[in-house]
This record gives C-alpha cells, sequence and structure tokens, in this order.
C-alpha cells in the first residue's frame, strides 16, 4: 500500500507450468507422429569390440629395465624374473666353493644350482630372444641364453636336449628344454645364471 501510495509499481511473477506443458505435450505429439522405417534385408550386427584383459606377465620387467639393469635397485630387481622349474631346491649357491668334481677350494660358482629330476621341465624366466642354443664348451653342457633387453640376460645349462633356437622370440613361462646332466655336472640339476651387462650376478637378488 505505500508503495502505490507513492505511485510505484511492484510486479510480481508467480511460476507456472503452462508452458512447460504445452511444449512437452508438443513433443510428445511429434513423437507420436515420427515413423522410423529400416530396410528388413539390412543385417543388424551387436558384436561387442575385442577388449582384452589379458594381464602383461613381463609388466614389472618392461617397468624395470626402462633403465640399463646395471642401474636397477636390488629392491627393485627382486620378482622380476620368475622360477626356471616348477620347484626351486637349492643344492650349491652363487659364489665361492669347494668344486664338487676337483674337491679344489675356491671355485667362484656362477650361478644357482637346483636339483631336479632329469626330464623335468625347464622354463624361461621371463620374455625375452633367444641368443645361444647349444653346447657349452665350458662345462656347461647344453645350454641355453635368453636376452631380456636393456642389458638382463638369462642362461640355462646341463640341459638333456636343446629346445629352442637362435633367434625365437620367447613370451615368460614358456618352456625351453629338459633338464639333465650334460657337461660338467655331477647329477640331474639346473645351473641358472643372471647376467647383468656381461657381469654375472647372483640370481636370487632377480627371482
Amino acid at each position: 500500500m505505500a508503495l502505490a501510495a507513492t505511485g510505484l509499481a511492484l510486479a510480481v511473477t508467480m511460476p507456472t507450468t503452462a508452458a512447460t506443458l504445452s511444449v512437452g505435450a508438443a513433443g510428445r505429439a511429434a513423437a507420436e507422429d515420427a515413423v522410423i522405417t529400416a530396410d528388413p534385408g539390412v543385417p543388424m550386427a551387436f558384436d561387442r569390440p575385442q577388449v582384452s584383459s589379458r594381464p602383461d606377465a613381463d609388466g614389472k620387467l618392461h617397468q624395470t629395465l626402462a633403465v640399463s639393469a646395471a642401474e636397477v635397485t636390488a629392491a627393485a630387481a627382486k620378482g622380476v624374473l620368475s622360477a626356471p622349474l616348477d620347484t626351486l631346491q637349492q643344492t650349491s649357491g652363487f659364489g665361492s666353493r669347494i668344486n664338487p668334481l676337483t674337491g679344489e677350494m675356491g671355485e667362484v660358482h656362477t650361478g644357482q644350482d637346483y636339483g631336479v629330476a632329469c626330464g623335468s621341465a625347464v622354463h624361461g624366466a621371463a620374455g625375452g630372444t633367444v641368443t645361444f642354443a647349444r653346447w657349452h664348451p665350458y662345462g656347461g653342457g647344453n645350454r641355453i641364453v635368453i636376452d631380456h633387453g636393456n642389458g638382463l640376460s638369462t642362461t640355462y645349462n646341463h640341459l638333456s636336449q636343446i629346445g629352442v633356437t637362435v633367434g625365437q622370440t620367447l613370451e615368460r613361462g614358456a618352456r625351453i628344454s629338459l633338464s639333465g646332466t650334460t657337461g660338467s655336472s655331477t647329477g640331474c640339476h639346473l645351473h641358472f645364471e643372471v647376467v647383468v651387462n656381461g657381469t654375472l650376478v647372483d640370481p636370487l637378488g632377480w627371482l
């Protein structure tokens, strides 16, 4: 009343659903009038794109070897490689030992020995390329070497046979041979080595 007395006018707009309802009705009417046709001869396909959920078995290896293998820390190296046998039973460790053939002291054992029955499956410890697959003239007998990239290699010795060829690409865990006692060996076992930029290191640091 006071505003009216002073000549001012106040306009109040109340919300309404009329416009919304009319637009909605028109939209429904248009939808009802619309006709969608399709040629009955056109094939209908509902194929889903192929999505692979297969994990990358060498994911940790690739991540760790983004730098030279020589620069990988001990913590990062642990677990990068898989066991080369289904069961690992250590019979002789890496480092100085008594030579089991000659009895001499101070021999440097260049890998890990795992006792296993002759003819047991030997697996590649990671994906890579075979760079050596033949008789080793320095005691390894039938020997396989796999290059895993960026300076990391593994070797498998005293095998009863050679199951791969040089240049062959392998996936982690692939069966590469059977265990044996060829070369300078006192019985059935696998001599497993890890080589980092040409230097032999204890395989336990990478398994």
